[in-house]
């Protein structure tokens, strides 16, 4: 039983970072390039950001409001800001920990994979891991998809009852591995209706 088990979670994993491989990952060379941050208010301001790496850029952003001046330099927190953008990047601030985290996750930026509705983002811990998020509730990680994946989805997808339907069902295409084609079409009826 234990070996099925681990063949099923580990099949899941495999499955879940192929899904992963979709979406456009950070390529940006270390340094200062074109950003904004966007306040608690919600306020955007211009100015250069500093990239570094994937797992630095998740726990603090250094915006400088001068490309020429270290002087101008400000570092901020995840609890600082809502968020960040470099070059056409974006960073959000959530609480997240990563994929088996007990309790509240501490605040980190997220990379935005892709924006919607339902939003995905990526953390890296320093594998890849996966999340999605409806609005500002709670994100859902790879782990919540694995493990309880019908709950998880008709969480995010409820209000779609067509969707939630070939969800519930089990419908050919609707489960685990095709969470990104369900959130698409999530996202478009999403969009269809404002």
């Amino acid at each position: 039983m234990k070996k099925m088990l681990l063949l099923v979670l580990f099949t899941t994993a495999i499955s879940l970072h192929a899904m992963s491989q979709e979406y456009t990952k950070p390529q940006l060379s270390r340094g200062v390039h074109p950003g904004t941050i966007t306040t608690l208010d919600g306020q955007t301001v211009k100015g250069y950001i500093y990239y570094d790496d994937r797992q630095a850029n998740q726990k603090k952003c250094i915006y400088y409001t001068d490309f020429n001046d270290v002087h101008t330099e400000k570092v901020y927190k995840p609890a600082d800001i809502a968020g960040y953008t470099i070059e056409n990047m974006q960073y959000k601030s959530i609480n997240y920990s990563g994929n088996i985290g007990f309790g509240k996750g501490n605040r980190n930026f997220v990379y935005i994979t892709q924006p919607g509705a339902i939003t995905t983002f990526t953390y890296w811990a320093p594998t890849e891991q996966l999340l999605w998020q409806k609005g500002d509730e709670e994100p859902f990680s790879n782990a919540s998809m694995v493990f309880g994946f019908k709950k998880t989805m008709l969480n995010l997808v409820g209000d779609d009852v067509e969707l939630a339907g070939k969800v519930d069902r089990k419908d050919k295409g609707y489960g685990i591995l095709g969470v990104a084609t369900i959130v698409n079409e999530y996202n478009a009826w999403a969009a269809s209706k404002k």
